[in-house]
């Protein structure tokens, strides 16, 4: 009974990882070809998920898993199968969403204790850094919450600036240092009740090539990549950002039956460090696939060059009837594919005493 217990909860948490915010359309047959169906879950690797998944709440309005009586959420129980696609075997986690209610958003706050970790200090400008883009109805309302509930400013002159779409943007830092762009678009369509502040989510990852990652996210994964722009000094993305100095050059791309669109930025003319990290680590962020054929995708990932950190570089099973697999794109930005088995893990032992 608790092992059954156990897998259910497994399969829940799971289940929560590979589904995209939107509806999951019928899946396309693709023969024997690896495919992305979808992206599902956010995750940023934080130090304390309780302090994180308070601070989303009082910065952002998201909705947060009620706190237990004994006023810490507890870890998760050990799942070897987990942490063989993580690769930190004998860890200790812990993960819990925060979500903007009415709005297809899902962010996920996830601690992961007793292995090696050490805490990436992160520069908007590094290859590598993902930063949350939240659209907002009301930039100035969504600062000034944001201030209140421990964010700093990143943004010089502490106060949101004008975009170059005639919308407004600023840059802070969450309670773990970790990059968050408000951003207001110019046009903003109110139909029905007002709605929360918070409407929308994006991706913003600086790229050391972006020819390089673009050409692996078109070719590789067939995402849509669209918009790319050639280097300029975008007079609104350095008053955003500070960096005065700076041209940048971006692209955009979205995965089929995804709404999620990922913007990659190149900047040049000031100093970059390309981020090494590992999933552990606190600054760390991965992007959750809903794949088909993962053999086969996770093989051409690999041979495309990418770092596939799963023991064994390939996906591996995690219990009830999943496999997946933690792979690091052109900048160490971390993908998870994951797609469900038959059976793959019908024999695999629960945990001891489960």
């Amino acid at each position: 009974m608790l092992r059954l217990a156990w897998q259910m909860t497994v399969a829940v948490a799971l289940c929560s990882l590979l589904l995209d915010s939107t509806a999951v359309a019928q899946a396309p047959d693709t023969g024997s070809k690896g495919a992305v169906l979808g992206t599902g879950t956010f995750t940023a690797f934080v130090e304390n998920m309780d302090r994180s998944l308070a601070f989303y709440h009082d910065a952002f309005g998201m909705e947060v898993p009620a706190l237990p009586a004994t006023g810490e959420r507890p870890y998760n129980r050990a799942n070897p199968q987990l942490f063989a696609m993580f690769d930190i075997p004998g860890a200790r986690e812990r993960h819990q969403p925060a979500r903007v209610p009415a709005a297809k958003v899902n962010v996920e706050l996830m601690e992961i204790q007793d292995v090696e970790h050490k805490t990436i200090p992160l520069r908007i400008q590094d290859p590598g850094n993902a930063t949350l883009v939240l659209i907002v109805q009301d930039v100035g309302a969504a600062l000034a919450q944001a201030r209140k509930a421990g964010a700093s400013v990143a943004t010089p002159g502490g106060m949101p600036v004008a975009t170059a779409d005639g919308g407004r943007a600023v840059l802070v830092r969450d309670i773990d240092n970790r990059f968050v762009e408000l951003r207001q678009p110019s046009l903003q369509i109110q139909i029905g009740p007002p709605a929360p502040n918070v409407t929308d989510m994006r991706l913003s990852i600086a790229v050391a090539e972006l020819d390089r990652t673009t050409r692996v996210y078109r070719d590789v994964l067939e995402f849509k990549v669209e918009g790319q722009t050639p280097f300029a000094a975008d007079a609104a993305a350095q008053a955003l950002t500070g960096l005065t100095k700076a041209q940048m050059r971006r692209s955009r791309a979205q995965a089929p039956g995804s709404t999620l669109w990922i913007e990659f930025v190149e900047y040049k003319g000031v100093d970059r460090t390309p981020l090494k990290m590992r999933i552990q680590d606190r600054g760390a962020a991965r992007l959750q696939i809903r794949a088909q054929n993962i053999d086969v995708l996770v093989s051409a990932m690999k041979q495309a060059g990418l770092t596939v950190v799963s023991q064994g570089a390939v996906a591996v099973p995690i219990p009830p009837d999943f496999k997946g697999a933690l792979v690091a794109d052109p900048d160490n930005f971390f993908l998870t594919p994951f797609a469900p088995c038959d059976g793959c893990t019908s024999r695999a032992p629960a945990p001891p005493g489960r």
